[in-house]
């Protein structure tokens, strides 16, 4: 590829900047991710659709791969280039389109910032239901492209559930519109309508089946009230009943947030603060909430949930609340960030989904790999959704001395976890080598991104396509 007629093509064609001097490309190589990197040719930041167009076919003719990014603070992989490919940048697709009050939308190009967007939408009384882990300075369209967890919610479940429709730049150029927006006239209103859920397909797709430049979102009314609260349980067996019991009786409506965590996280962060605190009182599994919500309907919530924590041997655990997690939630902070450890360079993110019924063997593998490879930190999480929960392996290291070491190390805990029953979530380049183990699933992807994407340009390699 002559990059001088990419660049002379893009031009032409609108306001994209082509980058391709190798330290302007540095920042391009990789995400937050172990993945390995690449060295793309050239990067391309779009200032607008037709600039996105104009990349995608550009590329498509010239059989180019292609990989999107924008803040590149996923840990999945998904935006890691293969060498020689070109790197679309959308995070100068920063604007707000649309906040649409009647009904209830936030239309946003992928580049927008999770911190511009609930800026904005506070100005109105209105907020998101489900914010990423990345936090403020994520952007929505990697979050929606990479599957991105959000902090979870019983209430709102994932970012995922929280997508009312997408606009799509697809391989061969044409802008696909999914939802009720399949309708011009009629814009985004409805996800399912027509047919089958194609804007089911884009998210988690890292950019592997289409470029994806609007974004319509549930907005919500901020609540008038939130109280956040902790219990501890003396073991992960007895939590997990918990979970299911609290689930089952729909008693987490008005719960916009629930984090589980381990001994290790729990001794870090409470003695962290409380020096003096006596370790043998510390709890072996704590669930911490978030309830939001008129303030009758928390109060009542909290109470019938505190007697139902009590028999399963739960009990208040204020002490975490205080020190931490009240803490988190009022500053808008995420939980991975704030395990109780990083104390090292970088962390590697394995995120899966599982049923009650596995949280504790899911721990059981962390320890075990804790024994397997002291030299680096390990630590574990849970999110809390509508049934079920989302965990993540959370592994520190020191980038420069314990890369090959994270890697080896991270994928025989990914093995691990597929065995008992962990369900990737947020697949990208990560799980993509366990993908065998899905095989009707994997060849059903392999057999669609053949139809849409006959080039095989877009993102190969992530998903394991």
């Amino acid at each position: 590829m002559k990059l001088s007629e990419l660049r002379k093509e893009l031009a032409g064609q609108g306001g994209a900047i082509v980058l391709e001097d190798k330290i302007d490309l540095l920042g391009y190589r990789r995400d937050s991710s172990i993945a390995l990197g690449g060295n793309p040719s050239a990067a391309v930041i779009a200032r607008s659709v037709e600039d996105v167009v104009a990349t995608v076919v550009a590329a498509n003719r010239r059989k180019v791969p292609l990989y999107v990014r924008a803040a590149g603070s996923t840990y999945a992989g998904g935006a890691n280039p293969c060498d020689g490919a070109i790197v679309l940048d959308t995070s100068a697709l920063r604007q707000i389109l649309k906040i649409d009050e009647d009904r209830g939308l936030a239309l946003v190009e992928p580049g927008v910032t999770y911190g511009a967007l609930l800026a904005e939408l506070g100005q109105r009384g209105l907020t998101l239901g489900v914010v990423p882990l990345t936090g403020a300075a994520g952007t929505v369209g990697g979050a929606i492209a990479s599957h991105g967890l959000g902090t979870g919610s019983p209430r709102y479940q994932s970012t995922g559930d929280e997508v009312a429709g997408l606009e799509v730049v697809m391989p061969n150029g044409e802008i696909l519109r999914t939802g009720s927006a399949a309708l011009a006239d009629a814009g985004f209103f409805a996800r399912y309508a027509i047919g089958p859920d194609l804007t089911g397909i884009f998210l988690g797709a890292n950019g592997s089946l289409g470029v994806i430049t609007k974004i319509a979102l549930w907005v919500h009314p901020k609540p008038s009230h939130q109280e956040t609260f902790a219990l501890g349980f003396p073991d992960y067996e007895s939590g997990a009943r918990f979970i299911s019991s609290i689930q089952l009786k729909e008693l987490t409506h008005n719960v916009w947030y629930g984090a589980g965590y381990e001994d290790k996280a729990i001794e870090a962060r409470v003695t962290g603060a409380r020096p003096q605190f006596e370790r043998a009182a510390l709890p072996r599994f704590c669930l911490a909430l978030d309830a939001r919500g008129a303030r009758e309907e928390v109060v009542r919530d909290r109470a019938r949930i505190v007697a139902e924590a009590s028999r399963f041997g739960g009990a208040d655990f204020a002490v975490f609340d205080e020190v931490f997690f009240a803490k988190l939630r009022r500053d808008n902070t995420f939980w991975y960030s704030y395990a109780g450890y990083f104390a090292r360079s970088m962390c590697a993110l394995l995120m899966c989904s599982m049923a009650n019924e596995t949280i504790p063997r899911f721990f059981r593998v962390i320890e075990n790999n804790r024994k397997a490879y002291p030299e680096l930190t390990w630590a574990g999480g849970l999110v809390l959704c509508r049934r079920g929960v989302h965990g993540a392996v959370i592994v520190f290291y020191d980038e420069r001395e314990q890369w090959e070491t994270v890697r080896v190390a991270s994928e025989r805990c990914g093995a691990e976890l597929l065995a008992i029953g962990c369900v990737p979530y947020k697949s990208g380049r990560v799980w993509a080598p366990m993908m065998e183990r899905f095989r009707p699933y994997h060849a059903t992807l392999a057999n669609l991104k053949k139809v849409l994407d006959p080039n095989g340009i877009m993102s190969p390699e992530v998903l394991g396509l």
